[in-house]
């Protein structure tokens, strides 16, 4: 009977996926290069508007007293050199634009054979994502597999195990601080970030000097909070200012700390902190692309993530 009523409830789902076949739409969506061009003219338009409005706002604020002549010189220069780079992007883009033919609207109407052309490509999809779903199951076992015979050649324990005398190391030693660094760094990559704030914490007592540590346990203030408490917050942005004493230029220090800026409503230097972030980051990463879609979004007055 559980079978039965999940099989209907999959066909109704699929019947309405399938929907949108039944007939040609007569304002096809573009795709391939074209389409990635408008996207960047209209991203780009979004930005220089923002850039344009936030050096007006500058000019605001120092007029009234509000910003240093040295602070006003220096977010003046950095949005006006992104302005320049927009611009001169803008003017790439928009030249680089295809002249679009006319396009005659067809409408055609489903007809006899509509309701076989839209269960068709329903199917198709529950066939292709059980078999995708098969093969992504297939392929863990294999890695399983396949790490589990490597670790058993090189004589390499669990990793698990791994940790287990790494822990019973501090017991006996616990101000081992290369031993504190490395259990840190286990419990994150397992997510125990409870006894990952332990560890780090022990490492500050040893080495109050660690950006290691202090830019792990604002991450993990961060990420494990349970509500948006202010001071929570500020503690976290005490941690990334530590950090960025010795990695002034590290980005994932800069994108957390702008994050717990505009949690604070800092928003100015919120912007600061991941513009230092997008600069340092490989260009075109995933990471960048990330990045600079949380500036747009922010200069927007948008929620940026």
């Amino acid at each position: 009977m559980f079978f039965l009523v999940v099989g209907v409830w999959l066909a109704l789902v699929f019947t309405a996926l399938a929907v949108p076949l039944w007939r040609r739409d007569p304002y096809p969506i573009q795709v391939g290069y074209d389409a990635d061009q408008d996207q960047e003219r209209v991203d780009l338009g979004i930005e220089r508007e923002s850039l344009i409005r936030s050096l007006k706002e500058l000019e605001v604020e120092h007029g009234q007293g509000r910003l240093t002549d040295v602070d006003y010189a220096r977010l003046q220069a950095t949005d006006e050199r992104r302005l320049l780079q927009v611009l001169d992007r803008l003017e790439v883009v928009v030249g680089n634009a295809p002249v679009q033919p006319a396009v005659t609207e067809h409408v055609t109407r489903p007809g006899a054979r509509a309701w076989v052309t839209a269960l068709g490509p329903a199917v198709l999809v529950l066939i292709g994502s059980s078999g995708i779903y098969a093969y992504i199951q297939w392929q863990q076992v294999q890695k399983l597999s396949a790490v589990s015979a490597q670790a058993g050649a090189a004589g390499m324990p669990d990793p698990r195990q791994m940790v287990a005398r790494l822990e019973a190391s501090l017991r006996a030693n616990p101000d081992d601080l290369e031993g504190q660094i490395m259990a840190g760094r286990s419990y994150m990559a397992l997510e125990r970030f409870s006894e990952a704030a332990q560890a780090w914490t022990k490492v500050l007592q040893l080495d109050p000097r660690n950006h290691e540590a202090d830019y792990n346990l604002g991450v993990i203030l961060i990420n494990t909070r349970k509500f948006d408490d202010p001071e929570l917050f500020k503690t976290a942005l005490e941690h990334f200012d530590r950090a960025l004493v010795d990695v002034p230029m590290e980005p994932a220090v800069n994108w957390y700390r702008g994050i717990a800026l505009w949690y604070l409503k800092r928003y100015r230097e919120t912007e600061e902190a991941w513009s230092t972030a997008s600069q340092n980051l490989p260009p075109g990463s995933e990471d960048a692309d990330y990045v600079k879609s949380a500036l747009v979004k922010l200069r927007a007055g948008q929620i940026p993530f």
